[in-house]
């Protein structure tokens, strides 16, 4: 077993692995019945980390989408249709598979997110960069403002300062030194018990939606779910392209990633229109439909752990931009105490006004991005025909 993971770290492939071995150790070609147990094992190693990576990449998207906003059910009812919303929770799930893989392959073919900007942005990528850290440090705000909220309806507190979001920074501060690595372990340990208690409401959902708000087109809702859907990919930009860079695969975690968030944006959705007007008027609508009690204090805090992947996620961008320069935890702190400053907005006035925003900002990314791709493509096609045409000339001459 020992030779087995010995050359798995050496080659991914199972038949590159197995040639390796049949080499190294007989120094003779060999028949594959003669190695069935180390074939076996090898296999087996090299599945079950894939699968342990694509479950990473799952955790680490899914927990960068489902936070307090997606959660509560705030941030859906602001950019999904009161009624018929099952189409368009497919198509968000759509989007989010394409996109969530694009960045991988972006971030495994440019080395990470900062040289996925310089890609797309060429000499522009600092500013872009500062935006990004802007768009990130609004999501912490967002973030931290939901922890009160979660507090203050979950367990029925009275109370204007935002106590909870201060401890809420003590742990961001001192647990997101791992950087990437801290995000995989925050990820998997919450992100299923989110799932859970969603999966949960599935059966009692009403599904064809309720009435609330004025009737709009296919445009304008396929406008919005685009949005929403450019606005969450482009914040996990910074996630997605350093796993890409550090992994390499995860595409059938993205294609796992996107379908749990269509699956619970419809789940959410159709638990608050079950529950009618009152739901879509509270600050958290889906807290007001699962309702008080202990189902309500265990909503508020199935938030809570929401609240903190999606936390994690957003301040990755800001804590790796500071981590090698001068004075980093100072920089931190003031980070920290600017996202504490943006939290008493409060959750509902975040979502609002800031991540219509941030949809924009996240189309832009996206379009600079294709538009590299697309005339690097052209680039090189063009490379090819020079190439050939020279060659016919000196081949003719």
């Amino acid at each position: 077993m020992t030779i087995c993971t010995k050359f798995f770290r050496e080659e991914r492939n199972a038949d590159s692995a197995l040639l390796l071995l049949r080499n190294r150790y007989t120094g003779a070609a060999r028949p594959w019945h003669s190695f069935p147990l180390s074939g076996i094992y090898i296999r087996m190693a090299i599945f079950l980390k894939s699968i342990c990576a694509n479950a990473k990449v799952c955790a680490a998207l899914v927990g960068t989408v489902i936070g307090a906003g997606f959660v509560s059910g705030a941030e859906l009812v602001r950019f999904f249709p009161s009624q018929g919303f099952v189409p368009w929770a497919a198509l968000c799930a759509a989007l989010f598979g394409v996109l969530f893989y694009a960045l991988l392959r972006l971030g495994k073919k440019y080395g990470g997110y900062a040289g996925v900007l310089r890609f797309a942005f060429g000499r522009f990528a600092p500013a872009v960069r500062v935006l990004v850290l802007g768009c990130s440090l609004v999501l912490c705000g967002s973030m931290l403002a939901g922890v009160d909220a979660a507090v203050r309806e979950g367990f029925g507190l009275c109370y204007r300062f935002p106590f909870f979001a201060l401890p809420s920074l003590l742990v961001l501060y001192f647990l997101s030194g791992r950087g990437i690595n801290g995000v995989y372990a925050v990820n998997l340990v919450l992100v299923p018990l989110i799932l859970a208690f969603v999966f949960g409401f599935a059966s009692g959902a009403d599904y064809a939606g309720f009435a609330y708000s004025p009737p709009s087109g296919a445009f304008y809702r396929g406008g919005m779910v685009l949005l929403y859907t450019a606005m969450n990919a482009f914040l996990a930009a910074p996630v997605a392209c350093d796993m890409g860079a550090k992994s390499g695969g995860g595409g059938a975690g993205c294609v796992a990633a996107a379908i749990l968030i269509g699956f619970c944006a419809a789940t959410v959705l159709g638990r608050i229109a079950r529950e009618g007007a009152g739901a879509y008027t509270a600050e958290m609508p889906f807290l007001h439909a699962v309702g008080s009690g202990a189902v309500g204090k265990l909503f508020a805090l199935v938030c809570l752990c929401g609240i903190f992947t999606t936390l994690f996620s957003s301040y990755y961008p800001l804590h790796s931009f500071v981590q090698e320069k001068k004075h980093s935890a100072l920089v931190r702190a003031g980070i920290c105490a600017a996202a504490f400053l943006l939290s008493l907005l409060g959750l509902r006035g975040i979502v609002a006004w800031l991540y219509p925003a941030l949809g924009f900002a996240g189309l832009f990314f996206f379009a600079a991005c294709a538009l590299a791709s697309w005339r690097g493509r052209t680039g090189r096609k063009r490379l090819f025909l020079f190439a050939v045409r020279r060659k016919k000339r000196g081949t003719s001459a």
